[in-house]
């Protein structure tokens, strides 16, 4: 008897431990969106599914709108794309915005273009723009750096940008 409550602890332990659907995954703010665009929202009404802060202000935040019209609001750019490693989801095939820093509104978050040393959130220095400008990076070259760790919350990588 004990070996059978043993298994089954060890099969529902091992299966908790699988990836998860998003839609599966308990969050603070998501919401339905049929149209797949950008959601505005209040100040604190949103928070970041990948550190659980609350997002104070569009600026420098990022949504991803997935293929079930649900909505997620990410404090930081780095968030979504550290968010989308640990779920397995790939970005490429997601609906995703960033608030252009330039413009003031939402833009493609993969046509946008990066600052590498902008002041945001959670410190990882990436900030999206609709306009290009020099030494900024586009959306894919941002997402390696961000998953490689190369960005301003390291302090090597922050000293070797700011020259501090």
């Amino acid at each position: 008897m004990k070996k059978i409550f043993s298994s089954l602890f060890l099969l529902l332990f091992l299966t908790s431990c699988e990836k998860k659907d998003p839609s599966l995954i308990e969050y603070l703010f998501s919401a339905t969106n049929p149209k797949m665009e950008a959601l505005e929202f209040a100040a604190n009404e949103a928070t970041c599914p990948k550190c659980r802060m609350g997002v104070e202000h569009k600026e420098n935040s990022a949504q991803a709108v997935f293929g079930d019209e649900k909505s997620y609001v990410f404090d930081d750019i780095g968030c979504m794309v550290l968010w989308f490693k640990q779920i397995g989801v790939d970005s490429k095939k997601i609906k995703t915005f960033v608030y252009a820093k330039d413009t003031h509104r939402w833009i493609d978050a993969k046509e946008a273009f990066y600052s590498i040393k902008d002041e945001t959130p959670m410190g990882y220095g990436f900030a999206g723009y609709q306009q290009k400008q020099n030494e900024f990076i586009d959306f894919e070259t941002m997402r390696i750096k961000m998953l490689r760790g190369e960005n301003m919350a390291d302090p090597k990588i922050r000293k070797m940008l700011l020259g501090k």
